[in-house]
């Protein structure tokens, strides 16, 4: 039986992070966070100009072969301005220049042309294939890849549900008249010391407080940055 190749590796096993969500607010039961949707400006397009920085951000449902024709495209145009540069026709402040000058000049211009593939949570896997696919095209002579990690701050809002809420703190004023009294409520039963225990076990994870919920909450998600330019 041939050997079975090794399974993938998830970004988080091959990359390092640091931790940066610390002593977050514990929410009750009643309260649900929902994910706001991480804001990116507009999209970078085969004519975004040299001095704009180029973003693609990958989600896990974008196909990688997309990410990959979108990556060229860009680096392709870029290439194409470092060329028309060098080809220019002669004249103004530029007539001094020699031609190995402009070379010069339109390599260490295309040189700073890089395409960032950005992704959070799940995809970043995705788009560190992207990353992997190009660093070994053309047996890895045509692109230089880095990838680098981080995190981005972003924010959840946090609802009420307000039925639930009425039924958790009601069931919260029974226990805890119970673990005052030792007595169950309903059937006059004496609670043993575990069963008092349980109950204040039960308390401190329902998560109540006297202090009003926050409308959302911020925290810190992973994020990697895969580089890619022309070699």
């Amino acid at each position: 039986m041939p050997p079975q190749p090794p399974p993938p590796t998830k970004p988080q096993e091959t990359l390092t992070f640091t931790k940066k969500n610390q002593n977050m607010t514990k929410l009750p039961k009643y309260a649900k966070i929902t994910k706001r949707p991480i804001p990116h400006p507009a999209p970078s397009t085969a004519y975004t100009g040299a001095n704009v920085p180029k973003t693609i951000y990958v989600s896990t449902s974008t196909p990688k072969m997309s990410v990959v024709t979108r990556v060229r495209k860009l680096l392709r145009q870029a290439e194409k301005r470092a060329t028309s540069g060098v080809h220019a026709s002669k004249g103004g402040r530029h007539s001094r220049q020699t031609h190995a000058e402009k070379v010069a000049q339109g390599q260490e211009a295309l040189r700073r042309e890089e395409v960032h593939v950005k992704a959070t949570g799940r995809a970043m896997a995705k788009a560190v294939a992207v990353g992997e696919y190009l660093r070994d095209a053309a047996g890895g002579a045509e692109f230089r890849v880095t990838v680098t990690t981080g995190s981005v701050l972003v924010v959840d809002d946090v609802e009420v549900d307000v039925e639930q809420k009425r039924r958790v703190v009601a069931g919260a004023e029974r226990m805890r008249r119970e673990v005052e009294t030792g007595v169950e409520e309903g059937s006059g039963r004496v609670l043993s010391k575990a069963a008092v225990k349980k109950r204040r076990r039960g308390l401190r994870g329902l998560g109540l407080g006297e202090e009003e919920l926050p409308e959302s909450r911020t925290r810190w998600v992973n994020m990697v940055d895969v580089v890619v330019g022309l070699k």
